[in-house]
């Protein structure tokens, strides 16, 4: 039969160009075969491809997922990590024959072009898994036929340099799953919230289907398309068939059941998950200590109590739940009231953020005086104006309240007590020992002098805790623990003992007695109720800055440490930021919930750590007026502890027994008729003004009779008995200087202390008279240039004396 001649040409065209692409296809064959012998690709498939990161709670939970460098969620994970089951879907559902052809399966192959292309019946697809992959990998356009041709040729170089497992988990990790979620890693987290590793058999199929058809099949507002659920179920068949098991009436029930899922891409504490992401940029996955039921609670007391507060201008808070007892692991983190509130700056972490830390040091300070022996707990100190060369601190009620017990004055913050503290340990002082724990960014210790006892120094929330955290570990200091990441959380504490663990307890036994806010009593929880006892352990501090910019709270209690702030980013002020009133009251709430929560815990057991009392510790009775070693003429006594070595407990000066005549009311030196003994407090006159001032009435001896101050002979009766004089001006190592032109002021002032009996003092320079005064007032000399003994006598003969250099100032 004859041919028409066009027919021909046709035919031969397509010979001619079937002919080239066949060239082209066999030269790209031998250049890929060649290639095999000469060259390999350095890495792994997807050594250039960026991934996300995921940061997980203690207990697993996500607390975020971040986005890769072209904003997908893609999480890496590894073919032997991402369990039996979704490979076995994956397989069952694009590629059963994987694992036996070279990337192209040919019968899959002409099937589709069978099927789509010469009987139009219906659309399928014979691609293989390699060939998926090098769509995906290298951004392959597969719908004509050149371009499918490439990705066979493309699948053939994949086959030929890398392994089945390597092809197979780069195709899990890159497998479109609706929107911008590649992988069916990130497909796990983001519609189950589980590892790949964990899903169930019906999620693996649901996963495994959706790359099919990602637009069309990607679930929204939580609902599965229909579609998809019933390729899932035919899917199941495919898979009972291939298995050859007949499922029970209830796995088939639950087959048809919808699956429990949601498009959830969390996005919790987000200041303390941005730090560790900072922190960690390499790791795909990070581990943090933080508990996500801890994290919620202390993330909605705190905001409930700022809107309780609001009317007051509150606005803000940062809290921080360390556990101590384990490694100073972060168990909840809040650095703001709202992270997105640009008004209050929300983004801004309070708990990394320095600022001041008012009076939160001064139990460090505390604890240094009992470590050096200069104080205990019932030691009284000064609480009056006072002056420490240029420094003159105030309290801040802008009160005095006189002579005070030291752990008094601790949970009372009073200021002067603290300073002058400050002023007496040594090696280590406050500020050597924040420099060796490289805490803060300390400037040179003359920037700051006494004033950084009372927060001159700025340091943040973090910082605040870590100090803390070594009155709360017995001395020891370790730094605050975010991760479980090898070599990290590990963080043993120091060798080097920065407290003993005796001044510790001391310190934090004084804090417990801190007042309670009126609001905390028996809180209940279930059909138990949070002890009063547990309330009462707890020991806080709180601290207030100048300005009333920040207010701290700041508590040690079971094996926690909790800090509490309250203020402005801006650095505004505001007189409602009071620590003791603003942020205890929200450090109560919080800690007393945390102790119902973690009591609902199975297998809970409270710590015994603070309960512990260190070997060192011993118990005396001391006078309840003078702090000092109790005698038997001690009216009251009290118990307190000490540290057997250290503590410096002197014998009680103050309490003495004395004769009185019962008649006359005067005192009197021996015991005759008439006479009786009675005991008396002889306070230094300095404690005595302030006494009075405070309005502290105390019971002072009586005056002698004035027939009874001269002997017979005439003689002055001298009784040496009792307290020296204490000279505290001049000052001890002080150099004075004279100004030939502010004569005026070339006068040098002579004070001293004496004890409560004397009525009259005397002065000597150089052992020359040169005047007397009452206890209470201050006698004048003119300076003269030279180096000077001054001496002072009371009217008991009880004398002391000091050395003064005196100078000429160079005008």
């Amino acid at each position: 039969m004859d041919i028409h001649p066009m027919k021909i040409l046709l035919l031969n065209n397509l010979k001619t160009r079937t002919k080239k692409k066949l060239y082209l296809i066999s030269a790209f064959l031998l250049v890929l075969l060649l290639s095999y012998f000469i060259y390999h690709p350095s890495g792994e498939i997807l050594s250039g491809t960026d991934f996300s990161q995921v940061v997980y709670s203690r207990d697993k939970n996500i607390l975020r997922l971040t986005l890769s460098k072209d904003d997908k969620y893609r999480f890496f994970t590894h073919i032997n990590s991402s369990g039996s089951l979704i490979k076995e879907a994956v397989l069952l559902k694009e590629d059963r024959y994987f694992y036996y052809h070279p990337g192209v399966n040919l019968f899959s192959t002409f099937r589709a072009i069978l099927e789509t292309y010469i009987k139009r019946s219906t659309r399928i697809g014979g691609s293989t898994i390699t060939m998926q992959l090098a769509r995906l990998h290298y951004g392959l356009k597969t719908k004509t036929i050149v371009g499918k041709i490439k990705q066979m040729l493309y699948a053939s170089y994949l086959e030929l340099y890398y392994s089945k497992d390597d092809i197979l988990e780069a195709y899990i990790n890159l497998a479109p799953c609706g929107g911008n979620i590649e992988g069916f890693a990130a497909a796990s987290l983001i519609y189950f919230e589980k590892e790949v590793c964990e899903i169930t058999l019906q999620e693996a199929l649901f996963l495994s289907i959706l790359p099919q058809n990602p637009s069309k099949y990607t679930p929204r507002n939580q609902i599965i398309p229909t579609e998809l659920t019933e390729a899932r179920l035919r899917l199941y068949k495919l898979w009972q068939n291939e298995h050859n098991v007949e499922p029970t009436s209830e796995e088939i029930a639950h087959s048809k059941m919808p699956l429990s899922m949601h498009y959830s891409t969390p996005y919790r504490a987000p200041h303390f998950t941005a730090s560790v992401l900072n922190e960690f940029k390499e790791e795909s996955r990070i581990y943090t200590t933080l508990d996500l039921k801890l994290q919620n609670l202390v993330t909605r007391l705190t905001k409930q109590y700022v809107q309780r507060k609001k009317a007051f201008g509150v606005e803000n808070a940062a809290v921080l739940l360390v556990d101590f007892e384990n490694n100073m692991e972060v168990l909840a983190s809040l650095g703001s009231a709202d992270f997105f509130n640009r008004k209050i700056q929300g983004q801004v972490d309070g708990t990394r953020a320095r600022r001041s830390p008012g009076s939160t040091l001064k139990p460090i300070i505390y604890a240094l005086a009992m470590d050096q022996g200069i104080i205990h707990p019932m030691t009284m100190l000064k609480d009056a104006p006072t002056s420490f060369s240029s420094y003159a601190p105030d309290n801040y009620e802008l009160d005095f309240k006189g002579p005070i017990k030291a752990w008094e004055a601790l949970i009372n913050s009073r200021n002067v007590p603290a300073v002058w503290l400050a002023s007496q340990i040594q090696n280590p002082d406050l500020y050597d020992l924040l420099k060796s724990l490289d805490l803060g960014d300390l400037k040179p210790k003359n920037h700051y002098g006494l004033s950084i006892a009372l927060g001159s120094a700025e340091f943040s929330m973090r910082e605040l805790v870590s100090l803390y955290g070594v009155l709360a570990n017995n001395g020891n200091y370790q730094k605050i623990n975010d991760t479980y990441l090898s070599g990290y959380h590990l963080n043993q504490a120091s060798v080097e003992q920065y407290l003993s663990p005796e001044a510790c307890w001391l310190t934090r036994t004084i804090l417990s007695k801190n007042p309670k806010p009126n609001h905390v009593n028996m809180l209940a929880y279930g059909n138990n109720y949070t002890r009063k006892m547990d309330i009462d352990a707890i020991g806080y501090k709180t601290g207030t800055s100048i300005g009333f910019k920040d207010c701290w709270s700041i508590a040690i209690f079971d094996r926690y440490i909790l800090a509490v702030w309250l203020g402005n980013f801006d650095g505004y002020g505001n007189p409602i930021f009071n620590g003791r009133k603003l942020a205890t009251p929200l450090l109560f709430e919080i800690a007393t919930n945390i102790m119902n929560e973690v009591a609902k815990t199975p297998g809970y057991e409270k710590s015994e750590k603070m309960a512990w009392v260190p070997p060192g510790i011993r118990q005396i009775e001391v006078c309840a007026a003078s702090g000092q070693l109790a005698h038997k003429h001690c009216i009251r006594k009290l118990p307190t502890h000490f540290i057997p070595g250290k503590s410096s407990i002197q014998k009680c000066d103050i309490c003495r027994k004395i004769y009185v005549n019962s008649k006359t009311g005067y005192r009197v030196h021996e015991a005759s008729k008439d006479v009786q003994t009675e005991v008396y407090e002889f306070w230094p006159t300095n404690l005595l003004k302030i006494f009075r001032k405070a309005g502290i009435p105390r019971k002072t001896p009586p005056i002698f009779d004035p027939k009874e101050i001269y002997k017979d002979n005439g003689d002055l009766f001298m009784e040496n008995k009792g307290i020296a004089p204490k000279i505290i001006s001049p000052m001890l190592e002080t150099e004075y200087l004279i100004s030939p032109s502010e004569t005026m002021f070339n006068n040098l002032p002579l004070k001293a202390i004496v004890d409560a009996d004397v009525h009259e003092i005397y002065w000597y320079v150089d052992e020359q008279f040169i005047g007397r005064s009452d206890p209470q007032e201050t006698q004048f000399w003119s300076l003269q240039a030279g180096t000077f003994q001054i001496g002072v006598v009371d009217d008991k003969g009880r004398s002391t004396s000091r050395k003064v250099i005196i100078g000429v100032a160079m005008n």
